[in-house]
């Protein structure tokens, strides 16, 4: 009965984590140059990056300092970024997790940028159902999903800040839904919720992302969307289960090597 109990607790341990997804990069991966197929970090697979430049045209990536132009959210000085300008100018930069997202996931990353010229933001990908969630800054902000359900919740919505920095959380509640949240902090402190609520109706889990800049008026780089620290981790509870499935395995090995 001990042996069976113990091959139970070993499976069950194994079995949570397993479950756990671990991602995680940041702009200082990239030695300076973040350009299509590129990678760095953990838990992700390389960047799709495509855009029109060309021409009288200008669109394109590069890592730099996010505070030449909006607020501080790099890593050894560096963050990724992208730019286009004028009007018919764009830039998309999309990445799939290595794993799809799964209940307990949490993904979270950091946006800077200042002017709201043109049109700036991110999407969230599930498979084949396509967008299920948008953020797009220009002439204020807002937030959409095309495939899925969107539930706002509390928030006061996208005002101008200058040297603000966004961050970026969202946690998948269960197969079918996950919640969001996109708050603001600038140089005088937390500046509450822009913007939370949950998405339903998914008929896939959550496979990828991708950050975008378009139409911006010119090449300041005040025009310029900021991205870094992206991290995917498991909710405090999934942690605390791991941290127990590790000590219940440990404990059973040692105990198996004693008899």
């Amino acid at each position: 009965m001990k042996r069976l109990t113990l091959s139970l607790v070993v499976a069950l341990a194994g079995g949570i984590c397993a479950h756990a997804q671990i991602a995680s990069d940041v702009a200082s991966n990239y030695g300076g140059s973040w350009t299509n197929n590129s990678t760095g970090g953990t838990g992700f697979l390389p960047w799709s990056i495509t855009n029109n430049d060309g021409g009288a045209v200008f669109a394109g990536t590069f890592t730099g300092n996010s505070t030449a132009g909006a607020g501080n959210i790099n890593t050894s000085d560096v963050s990724f970024g992208l730019y286009a300008h004028p009007v018919a100018a764009s830039v998309t930069a999309s990445r799939a997790f290595s794993l799809a997202l799964t209940t307990g996931d949490v993904f979270t990353f950091q946006l800077a940028l200042n002017f709201d010229n043109g049109n700036k933001g991110f999407n969230f990908f599930a498979g084949s159902q396509g967008e299920v969630f948008n953020f797009n800054v220009g002439t204020g902000g807002s937030v959409s999903s095309a495939n899925a359900v969107l539930n706002p919740g509390s928030g006061f919505g996208y005002n101008y800040g200058g040297n603000a920095t966004i961050n970026v959380n969202l946690s998948v509640t269960s197969s079918t839904q996950f919640a969001y949240n996109i708050s603001r902090t600038s140089e005088t402190g937390f500046q509450g919720t822009l913007f939370s609520g949950n998405v339903t109706g998914l008929t896939q889990a959550l496979s990828g992302f991708a950050f975008y800049n378009s139409g911006t008026d010119n090449g300041a780089a005040q025009n310029n969307l900021y991205v870094n620290n992206l991290s995917v981790i498991p909710e405090p509870s999934t942690y605390a289960l791991i941290a127990l499935g590790s000590l219940i395995t440990l404990a059973a090995r040692r105990r198996s090597k004693r008899s």
